[in-house]
C-alpha cells in the first residue's frame, strides 16, 4: 500500500466516524473553535480602536496589555481544549462511544490522573525544543515539531493504562513514531490547507466544521503510526 493510499484510508475513516455524529462531534470541539476565535480577535481589537482614533500604539511603545492579556489568555484556554478534544476524538475514532455533556469534554478529560499536569509539561518542552532548534536554524526547528507532535496522543496512552511515564519520554516516543513519516506528517496536513482557507475566509466559524474532520484524521494517522512501529518490531524480533 503506498503512503497515498494509506493517506486516504485515514481520512476515509474519519469520514466515516463523522457521518450520523456530527452534532456531537462539533459540541467536543466547539469551546476549542470559541477561545481560538476570541483569542484571535483579543490581539487585534484594541488596537483596531486605537486606529480608528489616529493612535499607533506600537509604534508609540504603548500596547494594548488589556488586549494582549485577553488574547494570551483565551489562547491557552483554547490550547487545553483543543488538547482535550484531540485525546476525546482519539477515543471515539478507536471505539465510537459518544460520553455525556459532550461540550464538557474540555473539562472531564482532564479527570485521567496526571493529564492535565502532563499537558503542560509535555506542552512546555516541546515549545523550549522547538524554540531552540527554530533558533538554530527554521527547517530543522519545523522537522522536529513533527517528530514531537504525536507526544500527547503517546502520554495520554500511557495514562490511561496505568503507566508510569516521563514527559521527555513521551517525546522520544513520538520520536519513535515518526521515524521515516514526517514527510506524511506533513503532506496529510497539507491536505487540509483548502479546506482551512476556506474555513477562515468566514471569520474562521467554519473551523467548527472542520476541526472534528481533521482531529478525526489525525487520530487516525497515530494509530497508524502505532501499528506500523509495532509490525517493524515484530519483523526485527524475527
Amino acid at each position: 500500500m503506498t503512503k497515498k493510499d494509506v493517506r486516504r484510508q485515514i481520512k476515509t475513516a474519519a469520514k466515516e466516524k463523522l457521518a450520523n455524529n456530527w452534532i456531537y462531534l462539533v459540541l467536543v470541539t466547539l469551546p476549542a473553535v470559541i477561545f481560538s476565535w476570541i483569542g484571535g480577535r483579543s490581539f487585534q481589537l484594541m488596537d483596531t480602536v486605537a486606529l480608528m482614533h489616529g493612535e499607533f500604539p506600537w509604534v508609540d511603545g504603548q500596547s494594548s496589555y488589556l488586549s494582549i492579556g485577553d488574547g494570551t489568555a483565551m489562547s491557552i484556554l483554547a490550547f487545553f481544549a483543543s488538547t482535550a478534544a484531540m485525546f476525546s476524538l482519539l477515543s471515539f475514532f478507536r471505539n465510537g462511544e459518544k460520553q455525556p455533556h459532550p461540550f464538557l469534554q474540555s473539562i472531564e478529560v482532564y479527570k485521567t490522573k496526571g493529564l492535565f499536569l502532563g499537558t503542560i509539561g509535555i506542552a512546555i518542552l516541546q515549545f523550549i525544543w522547538i524554540f531552540l532548534w527554530t533558533w538554530l536554524l527554521l527547517i530543522p526547528g519545523i522537522i522536529k515539531s513533527f517528530s514531537y507532535s504525536q507526544a500527547l496522543y503517546v502520554y495520554k496512552d500511557a495514562k490511561e493504562n496505568g503507566e508510569s511515564i516521563r514527559f521527555r519520554d513521551a517525546i522520544t516516543r513520538s520520536r519513535q513514531l515518526m521515524d521515516g513519516h514526517k514527510w506524511e506528517y506533513f503532506v496529510l496536513q497539507l491536505s487540509f490547507l483548502g479546506w482551512l482557507i476556506l474555513a477562515n475566509l468566514v471569520l474562521g466559524l467554519g473551523m467548527i466544521i472542520l476541526l472534528p474532520y481533521m482531529y478525526l484524521t489525525f487520530a487516525g494517522f497515530y494509530d497508524y503510526l502505532k501499528k506500523d512501529l509495532a509490525e517493524k518490531a515484530s519483523a526485527k524480533a524475527e
